[in-house]
C-alpha cells in the first residue's frame, strides 16, 4: 500500500514538518520526582524522532505547581527547568523531526501528595480521582486573582518552552482537566455561563499567542462521553472562539474521567480503530484550521485514510509508537511494523505509579536494555508462542545462530475470552503474531517445518543453549471449564466487575497453570533455559520482557 498522504510534509503555523505521523502527550514518568528532565526521557523521544516521526510532542507539564496531577510529572513552571528541556529539544531536532510540549493542569484532578495542600479548580469536591490509588479530591474555588494568576502562568509557561526551543506549544483542554473543566457546564461553578467561559479561554489563547512566536495547538474534547459532559456540537460552538484568538491547530480527542467508561480516553481492545475519527471529521468540516486526529489511529492503513477521505491533516500515532519506535520509518519504507494490542499494559504501568512499559516492546525505556554478548552461540528454541518467537528474533538480533521448533503456529492467547481484562481484538492479535513470525524470518531464524518436533540432525549437537517456551497447560485439564467459567462471568454485570479484578483474573488466567513441562529438555553440552509461561505462567509483557533478557544476556544460567 502506499501512503501518500501520511509521509507528505505539511505545516502548522509556518512551521514546516515533514510528514503527518504525530506522538502525542503521553505519560512515562522517566522524569525525576522534581520534574527534571533524565537521560532516559531524552533516549525516549529521540528514538521516536529517529524513527521517522514528524511531530514529536512531549508529555503533559503543568504551568503550575498546584496543577501536577501525577507523580514524576515533568516540570515546565519555573526557569531551572529550561536547561533540561532545551537538551531534550536539540536530541528531537537532531533526528529530523519537530519538537512540541503539551501544557496541562490538573485542577481538580490534580495530585494532593505532588501539591502540598488542596488542588485549585473550578468546582468544589467531592471529585473522585484514580491514579496510583483511588481518592476523593475538595479542590479550592478559583477566584479573580487566581484566574488571573493561572493565566500569567499558562503564558509563562509557553514562553519558557519557547525559549528551550519547542516548535509548537499544545494546551490540554479535554480529559477532565483544568481547561476542560472550566470550559464545562456540569464542573465550572466560577463561570457558570457559556459565553463567559468560552470568553475566558479565549482570552487565556490570545494572551499566549501574543506573548510567544510559536504556533499554539488546542486539544479539543470531541465528546465527554456521559450525558452531562461536553458532546461535539459544544465543542464546534467553541472552535470560533480559538480560531479568533489565534490557535493554529486543533486536536480531536474524546472521553473523560466522568465517562461512562474512563478507559475510553485511552481506548483498549474493544473500542473500533479510529474511534474519535469521526468528530475530528465533524471538525475538520468546519474548520480551516490543521486538525489532528487520535484514538486507535495506530496502523498504517487507518492513518492514510484517514489523510485521504480529508477527516485530518495530522494523525497521532501514540500507543503504535509505543509498542514500535520506527513506525513511521518502517510503514514508510514498507517494512514489518510490530503491533499494538491496545490492550494498554503501558496506561496500567504509568498508572500504577511505574515507568511507561509495553506488552509487545520491552525496550521502551533504555533502562530496559541489557549489555549483549560478544560470543555467537547455536541455540535451539523449543516453541513459537511470542516468548519463543522474540526469544529467537532478538537472538538472531544479537548475532547468533537460531532454530525454531513449534508444535503449530498459532497463539492460543488469541483465542482466549479475555486478554488482559478485555474483550479480545483477535484480529490486531493475529497481525501481532504473524509479524512476529516475518520478524523471525527477515532476522534469519531458521524455522522447523510446520509439525515438525525434533531438531534436524545437524541441530542435535554443538548446541550452546536450548531454550523451552513452550508455555504452560491448566491443572488437571481444567482448560476448558476456565474458558467457559470466564465466558459466563463476563456477561454477567456484577461477575464482569469481578472478572475486571487483579485478583480473580490472577487466580483463573496464571495460579491455575503449570508450566507444560517441569522437566527441562536436555541436550548434551547445551545450557537449558526456561522463558516465558514455561518459566513462570504471567503476563505477555512479563514473558516477552522476559525472553528479551534471556536472548541478550552473554550467560544464560541453568533453570
Amino acid at each position: 500500500m502506499s501512503y501518500v498522504h501520511l509521509f507528505s510534509p505539511s505545516a502548522i503555523g509556518g512551521v514546516e514538518i515533514r510528514n503527518r505521523v504525530v506522538l502525542p502527550s503521553m505519560t512515562t514518568r522517566l522524569a525525576t520526582p522534581s520534574g527534571e528532565v533524565t537521560p532516559e526521557l531524552v533516549s525516549y523521544y529521540q528514538e521516536r524522532a529517529r524513527g521517522g516521526c514528524g511531530l514529536v510532542i512531549v508529555e503533559m507539564a503543568s504551568p503550575q505547581r498546584r496543577g501536577r496531577h501525577r507523580g514524576r510529572e515533568l516540570g515546565i513552571d519555573s526557569d531551572e527547568y529550561i536547561p533540561g528541556l532545551r537538551s531534550l529539544v536539540a536530541a528531537i531536532h537532531e533526528q529530523g523531526a519537530r519538537a512540541g510540549i503539551q501544557l496541562g493542569h490538573g485542577g481538580a484532578r490534580a495530585l494532593p501528595t505532588e501539591l502540598g495542600g488542596r488542588p485549585l479548580a473550578a468546582t468544589a469536591g467531592p471529585v473522585p480521582v484514580f491514579e496510583t490509588a483511588r481518592f476523593v479530591n475538595f479542590p479550592e474555588l478559583f477566584d479573580e486573582d487566581s484566574l488571573e494568576q493561572l493565566v500569567v502562568d499558562h503564558v509563562d509557561a509557553a514562553r519558557r518552552a519557547e525559549e528551550a526551543g519547542f516548535d509548537v506549544v499544545e494546551l490540554h483542554g479535554a480529559h477532565g482537566y483544568l481547561l476542560a473543566q472550566l470550559i464545562s457546564a456540569d464542573e465550572n461553578r466560577v463561570l457558570p455561563d457559556a459565553a463567559a467561559r468560552y470568553d475566558f479561554l479565549a482570552s487565556l489563547v490570545r494572551r499566549i499567542v501574543d506573548a510567544v512566536g510559536i504556533p499554539l495547538s488546542y486539544r479539543l474534547s470531541g465528546q465527554d462521553y456521559y450525558s452531562a459532559g461536553q458532546t461535539v456540537d459544544d465543542s464546534l460552538a467553541f472552535l470560533p472562539y480559538l480560531e479568533d484568538a489565534g490557535v493554529s491547530a486543533v486536536s480531536v480527542t474524546g472521553g473523560h474521567y466522568k465517562s461512562v467508561d474512563p478507559e475510553i480516553m485511552i481506548p483498549p481492545m474493544p473500542y473500533e480503530d479510529g474511534v474519535f475519527l469521526d468528530a475530528a471529521r465533524m471538525v475538520k468540516a468546519r474548520t480551516r484550521l490543521p486538525v489532528i486526529a487520535v484514538g486507535r489511529v495506530n496502523t498504517p492503513a487507518v492513518a492514510e485514510d484517514a489523510l485521504a477521505q480529508g477527516w485530518a491533516d495530522f494523525v497521532a500515532v501514540g500507543r503504535g509508537q509505543i509498542a514500535d519506535p520506527h513506525w513511521a520509518r518502517k510503514t514508510q519504507q514498507q517494512q514489518q511494523v510490530r503491533e499494538c494490542l491496545a490492550c494498554n499494559h503501558c496506561v496500567r504501568t504509568m498508572r500504577s505509579g511505574k515507568q511507561l512499559a509495553c506488552a509487545v516492546n520491552p525496550t521502551v525505556t533504555t533502562t530496559d536494555r541489557p549489555a549483549a554478548g560478544t560470543a555467537a552461540q547455536r541455540r535451539l528454541v523449543f516453541g513459537a508462542g511470542p516468548a519463543g518467537l522474540t526469544y529467537a528474533v532478538e537472538s538472531a538480533r544479537a548475532g547468533h545462530e537460531v532454530y525454531v521448533i513449534a508444535r503449530d503456529r498459532t497463539w492460543k492467547a488469541a483465542a482466549a475470552p479475555t486478554f488482559n481484562g478485555y474483550r479480545p481484538d483477535r484480529q490486531r492479535m493475529h497481525r501481532y503474531f504473524d509479524g512476529l513470525w516475518k520478524e523471525a524470518v527477515d532476522a534469519g531464524v531458521h524455522i522447523a517445518p510446520e509439525g515438525e518436533r525434533e531438531p534436524p540432525p545437524e541441530w542435535r549437537t554443538d548446541i550452546d543453549v536450548v531454550a523451552d517456551a513452550r508455555g504452560a497447560t491448566y491443572v488437571g485439564n481444567l482448560g476448558p471449564l476456565v474458558r467457559i467459567l470466564i465466558r459466563v462471568l463476563s456477561r454477567v454485570p456484577l461477575p464482569k466487575r469481578l472478572m475486571k479484578s487483579d485478583w480473580l483474573h490472577h487466580i483463573l488466567l496464571y495460579d491455575l497453570r503449570n508450566p507444560r513441562s517441569k522437566e527441562p529438555i536436555r541436550i548434551p553440552g547445551a545450557r537449558t533455559i526456561k522463558i516465558g509461561d514455561a518459566a513462570q505462567p504471567g503476563e505477555l509483557a512479563a514473558a516477552v520482557h522476559d525472553a528479551y533478557i534471556h536472548a541478550w544476556k552473554e550467560d544464560n544460567d541453568d533453570q
